[in-house]
Order: structure tokens, then C-alpha cells, then sequence
């Protein structure tokens, strides 16, 4: 399994997360919530270290899209990061969080359709000219499964 194929299971099982925080009984959510936390910050790690930095690194600014979209996300990311840290700092038995939350889920909805629908297909057809000029399979998504791997491995509940 490649980096990308990795990454997109990861956002499936989100998804299944967030369903299960947002059906939860209020006195629930926190446990949940406690899980998830963690995942949606390795998810991230997962895709900088595997993906969008080995992409920046060998396409750098040749690809528009791409040098665009790399601005794009960290902005995203942000926006996850501080409703993330709200969601943290609200009583998880009450109405203002479960609004966060699916406030949160929405944004990262939006942002999964971007990368897979256009970002990542745009990633692999980058990848394959690329290997192709040089005559291997160097800067395949395949390769980075390794460090995705190891990063998936830490799936420790980490407090940023």
C-alpha cells in the first residue's frame, strides 16, 4: 500500500470517528473524542513527513498547483489546529461543543475532498513523470509508506 492509499484509509476511519462522536451519548463524547484527538494529529505528521515534504522537495516551485496547494493546507491545518485546541478547552457535555466539532468535521470534510479529488492525483501523476525521467521508481508514493508506517505505529495519545 502506498503513502496516498494509507492516507486516504486514515481519512475513512475519521470519518467513522466523527459519525460515532456526533450519534455518542453527551457523557461519551469526551472518550471518543480522547481517541481521536491523537489520530487526527498524527494524520497530519503522517501527510508532512510522507507526502506534501517529499513532494515540496522535488517538485519545489515547478509545479504551480502544487506550490500553491502546499500554502493552502498549512492554512487549513490552522484553522483544524485552533478549532482542535477550542474543542479542548469546552465542556464536552454541552451544545458549543458538539457545534465545534462538527464545525471541525465539516472543515476536514472539505479539506479531504480537495486532496483526494484533486491534490494527490496530481501528486501521483507528478511522481510518475518524475520517476520516469530518471528511470526508477525514486520519489514513489510506495517508498514513503515506510516512514508512514512508523509514524502510524505511534498511535500514542500525544498532548501538542
Amino acid at each position: 500500500m502506498n503513502a496516498i492509499q494509507l492516507l486516504k484509509n486514515e481519512h475513512e476511519k475519521a470519518k467513522r470517528a466523527f459519525t460515532e462522536i456526533q450519534a455518542a451519548s453527551a457523557d461519551q463524547r469526551a472518550g471518543l473524542w480522547a481517541k481521536l484527538e491523537p489520530e487526527l494529529k498524527l494524520h497530519e505528521q503522517m501527510e508532512e513527513t510522507a507526502l506534501y515534504g517529499p513532494v515540496a522537495q522535488e517538485v519545489g516551485a515547478r509545479d504551480r498547483s502544487l506550490k500553491e496547494w502546499q500554502e493552502h493546507h498549512h492554512e487549513e491545518v490552522g484553522e483544524a489546529e485552533a478549532l482542535i485546541e477550542e474543542i479542548d478547552g469546552i465542556d464536552p457535555t454541552g451544545e458549543e461543543w458538539v457545534e465545534r466539532v462538527t464545525e471541525l468535521q465539516e472543515t476536514l470534510e472539505h479539506h479531504v475532498e480537495e486532496e483526494e479529488g484533486n491534490i494527490w492525483p496530481r501528486i501521483q501523476q507528478v511522481w510518475d513523470q518524475s520517476a520516469r525521467a530518471r528511470g526508477s521508481a525514486d520519489g514513489d508514493p510506495e517508498e514513503a509508506t515506510d516512514v508512514t508506517r512508523s509514524l502510524s505505529q505511534r498511535r500514542s495519545p500525544v498532548r501538542a
